[in-house]
């Protein structure tokens, strides 16, 4: 039989507070030469951007593996689709995040849709640290309006911009949030989310004294 154990706490304080140390949450060391970091998050969240300077940061490569599927069919995505399906493109994300997980020190940035298939999940989580980009839609919508390349991406759905990206966000945020380690606040600047990120890695000492800015898995 199972026995469970509780204990009561009492605090003699009405007014306390939880009091940090500095080091108190340190970590050990990421090793890039050991693993990949990985960028999920819908599109326009920002992972080429943040995975680029994170990349310059660590003086490794950065991939995308939107790019290489571009690389290997020789036209662009939105041609692909068209010509091919989107089943046709899922199964080219496959192979492209495949190869890029073959060889550890790299930052990785992947295609919105890549956490739909389970086989892409576990690669990751299996080969390296995932930060789940997190945005809200109203965000998304802005860029993508922006973004002078948004006429190329091929749609999803048929609804419009901003409800197509409220129902494709409502589908992917659970399978972001099950297989992220870090949770990473998009609106931020760039070069704030690459500090966060090297916190979360462990590699550089997190300002108790601020708000908390990422929320870990564990």
């Amino acid at each position: 039989m199972n026995r469970f154990i509780s204990k009561k706490v009492t605090v003699e304080e009405p007014d306390a507070t939880m009091i940090f140390r500095p080091g108190q949450f340190r970590r050990a060391p990421f090793r890039l030469e050991e693993k990949n970091i990985y960028l999920v998050g819908m599109r326009a969240s920002g992972k080429t951007t943040v995975g680029k300077a994170l990349a310059a940061v660590f003086g490794c490569d950065f991939t995308d593996t939107d790019v290489m599927i571009v690389k290997t069919a020789g036209e662009s995505i939105d041609s692909l689709v068209a010509r091919h399906g989107w089943e046709r493109f899922r199964e080219m994300e496959k192979q492209a995040l495949s190869e890029a997980a073959g060889l550890p020190g790299k930052v990785v940035g992947t295609g919105g849709g890549a956490v739909l298939a389970e086989e892409n999940r576990r690669q990751m989580e299996k080969t390296g640290v995932i930060f789940y980009l997190a945005a809200d839609a109203a965000l998304l919508v802005r860029r993508l309006l922006a973004d002078p390349q948004s006429a190329q991406r091929p749609a999803l759905t048929a609804l419009e911009l901003h409800d197509e990206v409220v129902a494709v966000m409502s589908e992917r945020e659970p399978l972001y949030m099950a297989c992220m380690d870090h949770m990473l606040q998009a609106h931020r600047e760039v070069d704030q989310l690459v500090d966060d990120i090297l916190v979360a890695l462990g590699l550089r000492e997190w300002d108790y004294t601020q708000k908390e800015r990422i929320l870990d898995r564990y």
